[in-house]
């Protein structure tokens, strides 16, 4: 079993953290332009309002977390596995603490699939970069 390299956990964790954060912003920032919410609460009512929006911020934190782990996956070749779980079970662990800190903040649906999804969504991420290393091990 190869070593856990705790560098390329880091950098896959701060890609899933720092890009959820950013492509978050973005989507609020656009909902509010679109919506003409001015202050938090009418953008909190918005949100609450639209199970699409939901949804959608749903699958761009998955989307990161798949991004995070590709990277640490990346990181450490023949490791990938381990090394995209661990980025999931981080995320995991910021998702239960971020459920616990404000636990009305989004409904529970969404807070459930965001925490049941996140370790299969990491996988999905080492899985697409160890396919893309069998890829390059077989080209000429």
């Amino acid at each position: 079993m190869s070593e856990l390299r705790t560098r390329a956990v880091l950098i896959g964790s701060l890609v899933d953290i720092g890009g959820t954060f950013i492509a978050g912003s973005l989507l609020i920032a656009a909902v509010a332009t679109a919506t003409g919410a001015t202050t938090p609460e009418q953008l909190a009512r918005t949100l609450d309002a639209a199970p699409s929006l939901q949804l959608a911020t749903l699958a761009l934190g998955l989307l990161m977390t798949l991004v995070g782990a590709y990277v640490a996956a990346r990181l450490a070749p023949g490791a990938e596995r381990m090394h995209a779980f661990a980025v999931g079970v981080i995320a995991t662990l910021i998702g239960f603490s971020s459920v616990f800190a404000s636990p009305g903040s989004s409904p529970f649906w969404s807070q459930a699939a965001g925490l049941i999804l996140t370790v299969p969504a990491a996988f999905a991420g080492g899985e697409i970069r160890r396919a893309q290393a069998r890829q390059g091990r077989k080209a000429p």
